[in-house]
């Protein structure tokens, strides 16, 4: 059996729910973070802990993830950047956007979506979903950082092209990943259960810029945990740029910029366990 320890509690998981729910925001950041694991601990975790009896992984030209399903609900999560790698995330700014079916939307992170979504290859993560879905299971959909990104564009795939169902998505550390068009769109296809998290001074939630030529745009509901480690579901503008400051000031003299901790899976997780109990206004 696998030392992999969560910090969920997989039986407490609502499967039914839209709404936001800290024990649901958990389960999928901890799934968010699994899935850097390798493929063999990542499948003892799934169906060894958490008794899943579906699971595919998928591994193609670097984009990676997995399916995974029980009798009630069907998890999706992608995997993200390497801490080492995030520069390559800034620098991703500088992509051209493309504009296909859902909208104008960040051509590098599109393309590393369908090396595995609706690629039609042998490994396919959306007909898997179709293939797991076969008794009207909840699908939820996660991702960390590319990964974010990733779900993002896979769940707006999913509900706006193929009318599918989404009860929740939910990213970590998510870049922007389209213009404001694609943004408004997305926001009306899944009005209230996309919640976005961002900690702090965590950088790649700010790539890539929204430019004069190319607006990218923020979608879904953010839940920011400000310096003191608190979640936060609304902050006046001037608040949080003095929170921000505050996190730097904060983390003067501490090793590795604030910027980049705020950053790792496994901050995110322990903070949203720490902030499980705490209602929101879309609780």
């Amino acid at each position: 059996m696998s030392s992999y320890v969560f910090h969920a509690d997989i039986n407490k998981f609502d499967t039914h729910t839209t709404r936001y729910n800290g024990e649901n925001a958990l389960v999928l950041a901890d799934c968010a973070r699994l899935v850097y694991e390798p493929e063999a601990i990542i499948r003892q975790v799934i169906e060894g802990i958490w008794k899943f009896g579906k699971f595919e992984f998928f591994d193609k030209n670097g984009t990676q993830g997995f399916v995974a399903g029980n009798e009630t609900s069907i998890i999706v999560a992608f995997r993200g950047t390497e801490i080492k790698k995030i520069r390559d995330v800034v620098a991703d700014a500088r992509v051209i956007p493309a504009t296909g079916s859902i909208g104008t939307v960040h051509r590098g992170f599109n393309d590393a979506l369908h090396q595995v979504w609706g690629s039609q290859a042998s490994k396919d993560m959306r007909q898997t979903i179709k293939k797991f879905q076969d008794k009207k299971q909840s699908i939820w959909i996660c991702g960390h950082s590319l990964g974010g990104a990733l779900a993002a564009l896979a769940t707006a795939e999913y509900i706006i092209n193929d009318k599918g169902a989404v009860n929740g998505l939910y990213t970590i550390g998510q870049p922007r990943v389209g213009n404001a068009e694609f943004a408004t769109r997305f926001e009306k296809a899944l009005p209230n259960n996309y919640y976005r998290f961002v900690n702090n001074n965590d950088i790649v939630p700010r790539v890539p810029l929204s430019l004069p030529a190319f607006k990218y745009a923020h979608a879904g509901r953010e839940l920011y945990i400000d310096s003191k480690g608190q979640l936060q579901d609304s902050m006046p503008w001037w608040k949080l740029v003095w929170d921000r400051l505050s996190g730097v000031y904060d983390d003067l003299g501490k090793l590795g910029p604030d910027n980049l901790k705020d950053h790792f899976s496994n901050n995110y997780v322990e903070l949203i366990a720490k902030n499980r109990a705490v209602t929101t206004q879309w609780s």
